[in-house]
């Protein structure tokens, strides 16, 4: 028997004591405004001034916000095509059983039709056919008020009171990263997992009508995949792999000593290091390229020395060529963590910083792909 309990339980994580309070009084903040402004906006005499259908719609916009049956179009849409449905056939059909089977029928295939699924719509459908079985039909300017006015307030304090619970509403799922390149391409991290048609090709073949959309479904899966990798490979961190002789140069130094620098060790770029030590930026061979119109190679190469050389005014320094804003990563961070970094976001070299910011490595992206064979290596045997 218990087992039999068990399994009727649903297989999702419940929520805190603390998040279930929180969204809890949402609710209850939400349908009592809901209902208080509607008699504000609505006309003076309407009864009722809250359709029993809002309380469940409350439910969902604020316990489940990311959820498409949620967003404002299954809301709105679902709302108002299963109210006009249930008026229509309470006109129509005077057997209340027969109208409500009926009405549910040509809702349920109304709403997934017109992709604004709302579960509550199927009790908004019911309400003008039962609510007065032997009185006069509802009026069809019942859509207008109260059920507009409601859906319009609640809309709004849905869109509220998810800001104050810390989420966004409506939801959006997180757009996919945009390739460093400028091309058509996915980012690399995208390419060889999951995209999006995939899962849309099994929910068609598995005739699965999910509660969350397909692109935060691959969202979510992307990320328990990236977590069980961080569980396999996590041990790995940057002070194992980093290369840590640095080749530096001072913020106040010449430019032409950081080109000199570059030249000699074949590096693309050299960390920027203060008077005190501290890292306050990086010096690229592009930071050198940009200072350079490219009208022609031989001529720009003769420019490029002159500016170096100061012939054309002082010998800039290092902190003027240089780019401040950078990227670091902590010595004891994993090297999983580096992949984005290396990759999504096109960057070549990353400095590796201890806990008081102090340089102590450097990390590239053949760093980091000879240190994940190593790992893959050492588990193989």
């Amino acid at each position: 028997m218990l087992a039999l309990l068990q399994r009727c339980l649903p297989d999702t994580p419940l929520p805190s004591v603390r998040e279930t309070l929180r969204v809890s009084l949402a609710v209850g903040i939400a349908v009592l405004l809901t209902g208080l402004l509607s008699a504000l906006l609505a006309p003076a005499a309407l009864t009722p001034v809250l359709v029993a259908s809002m309380g469940a719609s409350a439910i969902i916009l604020l316990a489940l916000p990311t959820s498409p049956l949620a967003q404002p179009w299954p809301l709105v849409g679902g709302q108002m095509i299963s109210f006009a449905i249930g008026i229509t056939l309470a006109r129509w059909i005077h057997w209340p059983l027969v109208a409500g089977a009926l009405a549910l029928l040509l809702t349920a295939a109304a709403m997934l039709r017109l992709h604004c699924l709302h579960p509550p719509g199927g009790a908004a459908t019911l309400i003008p056919i039962l609510a007065h079985p032997d009185g006069p039909p509802f009026s069809y300017s019942y859509l207008l008020a109260p059920v507009a006015v409601n859906l319009l307030v609640l809309l709004l304090l849905a869109w509220g009171l998810n800001r104050w619970l810390g989420r966004t509403y409506p939801h959006r799922p997180q757009p996919a990263r945009l390739n460093p390149h400028g091309t058509g391409d996915p980012a690399p991290t995208e390419r060889a997992g999951l995209r999006e048609r995939d899962v849309m090709a099994v929910l068609a073949e598995e005739s699965v009508l999910p509660d969350i959309g397909a692109a935060e479904l691959r969202r979510l899966l992307a990320r328990a995949e990236y977590t069980a990798l961080h569980r396999v490979f996590g041990e790995l961190d940057c002070a194992a792999v980093m290369s840590r002789e640095v080749v530096t140069v001072c913020s106040k130094q010449g430019a032409q000593e950081a080109w000199r620098l570059l030249r000699q060790h074949k590096l693309r770029a050299l960390p920027v290091l203060d008077p005190l030590g501290q890292l306050v930026g990086m010096i690229a061979l592009v930071d050198f390229l940009k200072r350079i119109p490219f009208a022609g190679l031989a001529r720009d190469t003769g420019v490029l020395a002159a500016w170096l050389a100061g012939r054309d005014g002082p010998e800039p320094l290092v902190e003027e060529v240089m780019t401040h804003s950078i990227q670091t990563v902590r010595d004891n961070q994993s090297l999983l963590d580096l992949v984005p970094l290396l990759s999504d976001a096109g960057l070549h070299h990353l400095p590796v910083v201890d806990i008081e910011g102090k340089l102590v490595g450097m990390m590239t992206q053949s760093d980091l792909i000879a240190g994940l064979q190593w790992e893959m290596v050492r588990r193989a045997v």
